[in-house]
């Protein structure tokens, strides 16, 4: 072997360890199972259930964009936001304790924040406002971004944006 081939051989051995102790430390350090993961998974099937009919139920209303005119817009805007109120005031009441009370808790705060997002905008549209839905944003991310990756994290994906303001 050449000596250029024998730095190319061994170069390449670096990177594939350095890989190898990188993923190995990842695992050993924080385990295979993401931090944001629910662990009660029966509360997590009720759930996708109940966002499931909260879903359905938006899907039978009016959408936004086919309002006639601001005004229409905002009220059906409310509506659905009412819809999705229920649907989290009804997980609010079957959070479990623990971990995944306190991760759940910081969900929901992301969902009352959107909330009221949706209900700003609402109220912008009402005052003549012609704009473009605003969300929120924590933990520099918008609170719909939040929502879907917790959402997602935890296959429920009937929990996330219902992306229906548009």
């Amino acid at each position: 072997m050449t000596g250029r081939r024998v730095a190319g051989v061994v170069g390449i051995a670096v990177v594939v360890l350095f890989a190898a102790f990188w993923i190995g430390a990842t695992i050993l350090l924080f385990g295979d199972e993401n931090p944001d993961r629910l662990q009660d998974r029966e509360w997590v099937a009720g759930a996708e259930a109940r966002c499931a009919e909260a879903r359905d139920a938006l899907d039978r209303l009016p959408q936004a964009r086919d309002a006639v005119d601001l005004v229409d817009r905002a009220d059906q805007i409310e509506t659905a936001t009412d819809v999705l109120a229920q649907m989290t005031a009804d997980l609010a009441v079957s959070t479990p304790s623990g971990d995944d009370g306190e991760l759940l808790g910081l969900w929901l705060g992301s969902w009352d924040q959107y909330l009221g997002d949706r209900q700003v905008h609402a109220e912008a549209l009402r005052a003549g406002e012609d704009r473009q839905f605003r969300v929120s944003v924590e933990r520099g991310e918008g609170v719909d971004a939040l929502l879907d990756a917790f959402a997602d994290r935890n296959r429920m994906p009937s929990c996330g944006d219902p992306l229906d303001i548009g």
